[in-house]
């Protein structure tokens, strides 16, 4: 009975290591929702609308919004911008959005590939807002830059039992972000 008992709590134990070194070499998936990501924006715009006014875009704190369909992230907020021409300046609505990435050197999910989605200019006669509006899509998302941190991943979720875990996979859906790490040895 006594050798019974061993060979059971050793068979035990061996299950116990081979079920951990498996968990330890399989994706795990963390999840940022729209708020974190929100407050996240609201505690950096002051950084963000500097760059954004550089370039000529003076815009309100913006409304995060996921875009599951295209795999984008937004940004809804009312913008000014200086088009250069005699002072003239153009008001409206405007939607921008961007790819989430993950920034190895940043340890941060930032937005690549800007585009205006949409601009709804307020202080313009309707015949020029259709041109107005393709001009601004093509040169407004190129001046904000490359890429913009929306969320930078903490140490802990991106290390456990030794390893680093590295993000493979980012899915926008529609309350949150998912991101896919992969184990990585040190």
């Amino acid at each position: 009975v006594q050798k019974f008992g061993r060979a059971l709590a050793v068979a035990c134990m061996s299950l116990v290591l081979v079920s951990a070194c498996g968990f330890l070499s399989t994706p795990k998936t963390i999840h940022i929702n729209q708020a974190v990501l929100q407050s996240a924006a609201d505690k950096k715009w002051v950084d963000i609308s500097k760059t954004m006014q550089e370039n000529g875009l003076t815009t309100e704190q913006p409304v995060i919004k996921l875009i599951p369909a295209e795999q984008r992230v937004a940004a809804q907020f009312a913008a000014s911008i200086d088009v250069g021409l005699m002072g003239l300046k153009l008001n409206g609505d405007m939607q921008m959005s961007g790819v989430p990435e993950y920034n190895s050197q940043l340890h941060a999910i930032v937005l690549r590939n800007f585009s205006v989605d949409s601009f709804e200019v307020k202080n313009l006669p309707p015949e020029a807002i259709g041109l107005t509006n393709r001009i601004i899509k093509q040169t407004v998302g190129r001046k904000v830059g490359v890429e913009v941190p929306i969320y930078f991943l903490k140490e802990d979720q991106l290390s456990f039992a030794g390893k680093n875990w590295i993000p493979e996979k980012i899915v926008v859906e529609p309350e949150r972000l998912s991101v896919t790490l992969q184990p990585h040895d040190q």
